[in-house]
């Protein structure tokens, strides 16, 4: 390594943070290896979850507690034990063979630490069964969980993991150990993180994605060695030119780093989690990725002058690289990141008002003005020089092959993301660009259902009634109001799942006291959760997203089976539910039929039952 730069030492190790085959040096046991043989600080920040840990392990007064660490692969756990090891004994953690023993003294005497940085690898079998070394470990904990030893532990086991380790406990395993499992269980499923005093569990999984898209933000971006871009610009792969330059001026920008916030906070309400190690490499590979490269992210050295030399920035571009365009689809699939990314269909979505502005707009002087807004823009070089060409061969109606017309479609989706992520909030408002996405209400739900909810406040109740009135659609079929009072709770002639319920039950009015239907602020995650009342009693649901979107979809007037059969399936289930909390069901005298008027409103039609 000494013949690399300091700047080309720094890209070797953030290159080692990107989706490559040598990415064993993103576990963090190797990762500390490769900074100090490349003498280059590694990605670091203030973990959140960091002081929860600490706090477990007070020297001053000697009373400490066993912590298990849970969360998504790659969410941090041996990151933290480390952390805790240097903490406490100013030495760096072995994680070798994935346990480590620390002795630490205290105002109480001294204390042993077991530390497991992987429980899953850790972990050998008998049998099927936990072997008895390992049970007598785990019993050890416990004894220490509910007793008074002076011996205490440490366990990072990734979610669901957790449960196969108890699971695969003997049939005698003590009664003490049982006790442990039933607590942690416990405690991982009501997402609470004390068990009396000497027990935590800290689930990272639960720490927002936003917070976590900020951190690594900063510690990617704002590091001193980015001098290099200007020390060593001479270098191809460090020139104003080259897609690296490019890609981290673009990436610094407050409009992308805003968006990719945004995305973060999304990420949440969808029901993705992205872990450190999963936005680290979208980092990575957004400033490094390029299509030429032999593992598809740049290396330092010979490879990365041969790309620059060769003026092919533009196929590297953030708005390609951030969505791992140049990567594989086998290597997109197999990270969560990518995945989530892949399911917002950025750019995929087609709207007349954008198609109109890329294709027409330097032609149509009506256009023009918008068009010098919102697409001519480009400050940092990321659009493809070779677009023009195909756009006048699309005009003329040059383009008849499947593969040229495949090309076309794929750099016209690329051009509408570009404009997405350098666009301003104000921008993407006042253009719509939302509906390029698969969530076309999602400004809605950030602006006026989150925000409003996280400064104490109720959505206004317009929203409510277009919420209301998506309900109804939806479970009764019928094509009513799409601005409603009243939430209908209704069946079919089944009484069960007709798809058509026009049977009446009951019904919920918004503005009855208290109120009828109201969105409230989640109890331990950012999504909101939607409240139903009636006859004393209530139900409610996470209103993630996606719900949002499919009820908005559904008041504006897509049929519900066609647009999304899962959400369909899934708003049926919760109405089953519903009903079932609610003790509704049909009279055995009388039915009331819901007969729909023009405006979409109903009258209830009695029908009287004959007694046998």
């Amino acid at each position: 390594m000494s013949t690399l730069t300091k700047g080309e030492k720094w890209i070797r190790l953030l290159r080692a943070y990107g989706p490559v085959a040598d990415n064993e040096a993103m576990q963090a046991e190797h990762v500390g290896k490769l900074a100090a043989h490349l003498d280059v600080p590694r990605l670091t920040f203030d973990h959140p979850a960091r002081q929860l840990i600490l706090d477990c392990f007070p020297v001053s007064t000697g009373s400490f507690r066993n912590v298990v660490l849970t969360g998504t692969a790659g969410a941090g756990k041996t990151s933290l034990c480390f952390d805790l090891v240097r903490a406490l004994t100013g030495n760096s953690g072995e994680g070798h063979s994935g346990v480590e023993i620390i002795h630490v003294g205290t105002s109480a005497g001294q204390r042993t630490i077991t530390l497991i940085y992987d429980v899953t690898a850790w972990r050998k079998k008998t049998n099927g069964h936990l072997s008895q070394d390992h049970v007598a470990l785990l019993a050890r904990m416990a004894d220490s969980a509910f007793g008074e030893s002076d011996e205490f532990f440490v366990l990072a086991v990734n979610d669901g993991q957790m449960h196969e380790l108890f699971r695969a406990l003997p049939t005698d395993a003590p009664d003490l150990v049982r006790t442990l499992e039933r607590s942690l269980i416990g405690l991982h499923a009501r997402g609470e993180i004390d068990s009396g005093e000497r027990l935590r569990l800290i689930n990272l999984s639960k720490i927002p994605s936003e917070q976590i898209m900020r951190l690594c933000l900063a510690a990617v971006l704002d590091r001193p060695e980015w001098i290099c871009l200007d020390e060593e610009s001479e270098k191809p792969l460090f020139s104003e030119s080259s897609s690296l330059s490019r890609n981290y001026r673009a990436l610094n920008s407050a409009e992308v780093r805003a968006k990719l916030i945004m995305l973060a906070r999304i990420a949440d309400v969808t029901g993705h989690h992205l872990p450190t190690r999963g936005v680290l490499c979208l980092l990575a590979n957004a400033l490094l990725g390029h299509p030429d490269a032999r593992d598809r992210v740049i290396r330092p050295g010979i490879e990365a002058n041969t790309i620059g030399k060769a003026g092919t920035a533009h196929k590297a571009a953030l708005h390609r690289t951030l969505f791992g365009e140049n990567l594989t689809v086998n290597n997109r699939r197999k990270r969560e990141v990518y995945r989530f990314l892949s399911m917002l269909h950025i750019g995929d979505e087609t709207t007349n008002d954008l198609d109109e502005l890329l294709i027409f707009g330097t032609r149509d002087e009506e256009l023009k003005a918008t068009h010098d807004e919102l697409v001519l823009p480009d400050p940092y070089s990321q659009r493809d020089p070779n677009f023009d060409a195909l756009l006048r061969r699309y005009i003329r109606g040059d383009i008849n092959d499947e593969a040229e017309t495949a090309m076309f479609l794929a750099e016209l989706a690329a051009e509408r993301r570009r404009v997405f992520l350098q666009a301003s909030q104000a921008q993407i408002q006042k253009h719509l660009l939302w509906k390029i996405t698969v969530f076309h209400h999602a400004r809605e739900y950030l602006e006026e259902i989150l925000k409003p909810i996280e400064a104490g406040k109720s959505p206004a109740r317009l929203h409510l009634r277009k919420l209301a009135s998506g309900l109804n659609r939806i479970w009764t079929g019928l094509l009513l109001a799409d601005n409603a009072n009243e939430v209908y709770l209704a069946t079919g002639l089944d009484l069960t799942t007709s798809p058509v319920s026009d049977i009446h039950l009951s019904q919920i009015e918004l503005d009855s006291e208290p109120p009828g239907m109201e969105i409230v602020r989640g109890k331990d995650s950012g999504v909101p959760h939607a409240v139903l009342r009636t006859n004393g009693r209530q139900f409610l649901f996470p209103l993630t997203l996606p719900r949002f979107e499919f009820l908005c979809r559904v008041a504006d007037g897509a049929m519900p089976s066609s647009f999304s059969r899962e959400s369909c399936a899934d708003f049926m289930s919760l109405k089953q539910r519903c009903l079932r909390d609610f003790q509704l069901k049909a009279s055995s005298k009388s039915l009331h039929l819901m007969e729909v008027h023009g405006s979409g409103t109903i009258q209830r039609l009695p029908i009287h039952l004959s007694e046998s």
